[in-house]
């Protein structure tokens, strides 16, 4: 307690110490011209050791104003921009004199290199260069022992949050290139969470050039940014990782390694580990790093791979396949796994990848759910509990590689595979009851049921910019995906009916699948400016795709010793072959920050369905508007799409797996027609560290394609998709992120933003027809501060709000608000000491029958450095000390709620020892890569 109050009395006199401080300003011109220089630097350092105080940038005017200097201290100031000589000002600021107005400071252009026209430790903190800002790594502190995450983080306009993602100036970084170069693939965070930050020169940023051209256009606004580390001279061979090994209370343990070697052009990745918290073996971003799966999925420009943090735990998948920690089924799971990665960038042109990654997870899980279909004053209700191991093995592997070739042309090809092994045991106990009615049935169903998952992809893509006209640019693109999924699904149910007339049935089959598909397209891009004020824009795309869905049903023989009896009425055979092509024209007309874009878009969309031997054609040819209006920062789009049903929808077979939810295809779906818009707005004011984004949209669609709902009286659900005209869905997002980072010695961050969604569509009930609207209400708010380092502290709030209406009195309005709070608060002190705390709070008033409306978890650790360059931490702490915490979770959808509940880690101790690798000499943040992982 003694030593929060020291922190928070110091962190209230260094507050009043800022108070009592001075200002200079003035305005920088060109001497020739006498234009104003905007975004010029303005340093102010202290004369007698050069050590940087503050900075600003001039604004478009040239002016400038440096606040928060110290009184009665020496001090230098240096006005930098790219092409043109220094200027110096020495000055002391006093009590009486602390306002120092200089006059017009007139800079003169030269042909020298700007580190060579000023002293080097006189390097100003940034630095812009046409589009690229410059930052100089040595301005901004850090801790000894810092990472190059902890360095962005001190970098104005740039973000980084929990998991690692970066953003500049509120886009998100692509890539992080070293040396120039794709030395880490395309994993911004294999470099920001494994290179040291004391072995950093500069960090420019950059626009995506290489995603402006795969977008075909020339909008500047819809690609990310890349940032480009530039190493100290010396160091470019190394080694880098850690090992680590806990143990805890309950039988709790970790255990891992992972390696980062690079010699020059050449980095090898290893990782092997093995652990029971519910998570893989390193937080799930080391993970993608070192094996390499985030890097693959950069290659194909796909989003196959999925990664996501809860209250649970964290987990990873690959094209649907699990690789690691917690998964979608709930549950506590036991994760091991190994992998390597190699990566090699021969040259600034050239760089190749391979990788193999190995993942094997058990997971130990009690899910409970209960789903409330409202209708009047009725309610019927089905509660189900869910227990039984899953075990999944996972192997992936991919190569690839990106070459340039010259400045206009870049090449991208990879090659993935995948193999996933699913074995799950599934006991079920089901119950329905009603409320007026009393019980319905119960009833208990065994499953055991095997999935095997076989997925080969490989992309291409070719894009050149001509040399000699700028914006004539063409792109191509390839891809082939061949997935082969096969199901044995054996179940076994025993269900005891109450309701109307008390009766019990058996039902005992097997269900098994097979659906092998095989996906190709080829696609090209290409634009033509006809004069400076227009461009023509094609486009053209054709797609092939293959698909068996196979099902056979068998029930048990007299002997009850296999499944041989084929039940032809929930069997089927069903094959696709679709054609889908399209090709686009249009003309990009300019008028200074105006653009106007018109395209026609003639599609053509040919499917051939058989179902058990019958023919079902689906074929279209439409001719379809697209428009697109960008003003500056401001952009809206419109489009009308038409869109086939998708073919599970279209097999009439009857799916009975579960007794108690039962589904039925419709042959007779029509094609959904949908008019789509969208609004964006962004807006970065550099000099200020503030960023603004809002956008929004919305859709209307015809022959949507919805669910016919039907509950018997004994509780049974049974769906059928039909189709429904007026769906309607609109929704509305924004971000406002502010930072001051000025001081280093204090960094505040503070963003605000909301979501709010609107969708109107039927609900078709027991033949009762209504609409419903549904509308979400999501704000947040988020506050960051580090102070010097010593005292970091974090805090988030959201509130939603889901509530939905019904034009017919027949149904019940549904109501479901939460609250979620989370703080972190980090010290280090006293030396070679860091506690972490992280209190994690949740509210849902919904929630009834005796469930806890409110659930608090609060984790803590302390951290103890140790050998030298503090290279072993001994972390020592506690999971859910209140031993408070559940997953609860409930949504409401249609005239339904549904609670679910799943068993979780609960109470433990760990103690976890880890020895961070450093060869090339670079220390690792104090603290260790990532100590409080709960």
């Amino acid at each position: 307690m003694k030593k929060n109050f020291l922190a928070v009395l110091g962190l209230l006199i260094s507050l009043c110490t800022f108070s009592q401080s001075g200002t200079i300003s003035g305005k920088l011109m060109d001497s020739a011209s006498g234009k104003a220089l905007p975004l010029a630097t303005v340093t102010v350092f202290k004369a007698l050791d050069t050590a940087i105080i503050t900075y600003r940038l001039s604004n478009p005017e040239g002016d400038f104003k440096v606040p928060g200097l110290p009184l009665n201290v020496p001090l230098r100031m240096i006005a930098t921009f790219s092409g043109y000589g220094a200027v110096r000002k020495e000055f002391t600021l006093t009590a009486e004199k602390n306002n120092l107005q200089l006059d017009t400071l007139r800079l003169s252009t030269t042909s020298k290199l700007l580190d060579e026209v000023i002293v080097i430790s006189e390097r100003p903190p940034v630095v812009i260069k046409n589009d690229t800002v410059e930052f100089n790594a040595s301005a901004f502190k850090t801790l000894p022992n810092a990472l190059v995450e902890d360095l962005l983080k001190k970098l104005p306009g740039v973000q980084v949050d929990a998991d690692g993602n970066i953003t500049v100036n509120g886009k998100a970084v692509n890539r992080i290139l070293v040396d120039g170069k794709t030395f880490f693939g395309s994993d911004p965070k294999m470099a920001s969470r494994n290179l040291p930050a004391n072995v950093i020169d500069k960090v420019q940023v950059v626009d995506d050039k290489e995603e402006l051209l795969r977008n075909g256009d020339d909008n500047m606004n819809n690609v990310g940014k890349v940032v480009n580390i530039t190493l100290k001279k010396g160091v470019k061979k190394g080694m880098f990782g850690k090992v680590y090994a806990g143990a805890g209370d309950q039988e709790r343990y970790e255990a891992g390694a992972i390696a980062n070697i690079f010699r020059d052009t050449l980095q090898v990745s290893l990782l092997g580990y093995v652990n029971n918290l519910n998570r893989p073996g390193f937080s799930f971003t080391e993970l993608m790093q070192t094996a390499g799966l985030e890097r693959s999925n950069s290659n194909l420009n796909s989003r196959s791979t999925s990664i996501w943090n809860n209250g649970s735990g964290s987990g990873i998948s690959v094209n649907g396949i699990s690789f690691g920690g917690s998964q979608n089924t709930g549950g506590i799971a036991a994760s091991k796994g190994l992998g390597i990665n190699i990566n090699h960038a021969p040259s600034s042109k050239q760089s190749l990848f391979a990788q193999y990654f190995y993942g094997n997870i058990l997971i130990d899980r009690i899910n409970e759910s209960d789903v409330s279909q409202y209708r009047g004053d009725s309610i019927i209700r089905n509660s189900t509990v869910v227990t039984g191991d899953v075990v999944n093995n996972a192997h992936n592997i991919g190569i690839g590689g990106k070459f340039n070739p010259d400045s206009v042309t870049t090449i991208m090809a990879s090659a993935n595979y995948t193999i996933g092994l699913s074995d799950e045991d599934r006991f079920s106990n089901i119950a329905s009851t009603h409320n007026l009615l009393g019980p319905l049935s119960n009833g208990l169903i065994l499953q055991n049921n095997e999935s095997k998952t076989y997925y080969y992809r490989h992309n291409f893509t070719y894009t050149r910019a001509s040399k000699t006209k700028k914006g004539r640019r063409i792109s191509i693109s390839h891809n082939l995906d061949i997935n082969n999924n096969f199901t044995d699904f054996t179940t076994n149910s025993n269900t005891h009916y109450i309701y109307p007339v008390a009766y019990d049935t058996l039902l005992a089959q097997l269900r098994s699948t097979g659906v092998p598909k095989t996906n190709a397209n080829v696609g090209v891009l290409y634009s033509e400016p006809l004069n400076k004020n227009l461009i023509a824009r094609f486009g053209s795309r054709y797609e092939y795709s293959k698909l068996n869905n196979n099902i056979n049903t068998f029930n048990p023989n007299a002997g009850n010793t296999a499944y041989d009896v084929p039940n032809p009425a929930l069997s089927s055979t069903f094959n696709r072959e679709s054609h889908y092509f399209y090709v686009s024209g249009g003309l990009e007309w300019k008028l200074k920050e105006l653009y106007i874009t018109p395209t026609l878009r003639w599609q053509i969309q040919n499917i051939d369905n058989i179902f058990s031997g019958f023919p079902i054609k689906q074929n279209r040819n439409d001719l379809l508007p697209v428009l697109s209006i960008r003003y500056k920062t401001l952009n809206l789009n419109y489009s009308k799409d038409i869109s086939l049903p998708f073919y599970t929808y279209l097999m009439p077979v009857t799916d009975n797996t579960n007794p108690y939810f039962i589904s039925k295809g419709n042959a007779n779906l029509l094609p959904a027609e949908r008019h789509n818009i969208s609004l964006n707005y962004f807006v970065n004011n550099t000099k200020r560290n503030l960023s603004v984004g809002a956008n929004g949209g919305g859709s209307f669609s015809k022959s949507d394609v919805i669910q016919e709902v039907t509950v018997d009286n004994k509780g049974i659900q049974t769906n059928v998709p039909v189709n429904a005209d007026g769906t309607d869905n609109f929704w509305l997002n924004y971000n406002i992120n502010k930072q001051y980072k000025n001081n280093q010695k204090f960094i505040v961050s503070w963003n605000m933003g909301a979501y709010y969604s609107y969708n109107r569509s039927q609900l078709l009930y027991n033949g009762a027809k209504s609409w419903q609207k549904s509308f979400q209400i999501n704000q947040w708010a988020g506050f960051n501060m580090n102070f010097n380092d010593k005292l970091e502290l974090n805090a988030s709030y959201s509130l939603n709000n889901t509530f939905t209406r019904y034009t017919s009195s027949t149904f019940t309005p549904l109501n479901v608000v939460t609250h979620y709070v989370n703080t972190e608060a980090i010290l280090r002190y006293p030396k070679h000491v860091i506690w972490e705390t992280n209190i994690n709070y949740s509210y849902n008033g919904s929630l009834q029958g005796g469930l806890p409306k409110d659930i608090t978890r609060w984790n803590a650790a302390v951290n103890f450095t140790m050998l030298k360059d503090e290279k072993g931490v001994l972390r020592i702490g506690v999971n859910d000390i209140l031993d408070k915490f559940r997953s609860i979770s409930m949504y409401a959808s249609g005239n339904r709620t549904t609670i679910s509940r799943t068993n979780v880690l609960g109470r433990y101790f760990m103690a976890t020892f880890t020895y961070n690798i450093r060869a090339i000499g670079a220390k690792k943040k104090v603290g260790g890569d990532k100590l409080f992982l709960f």
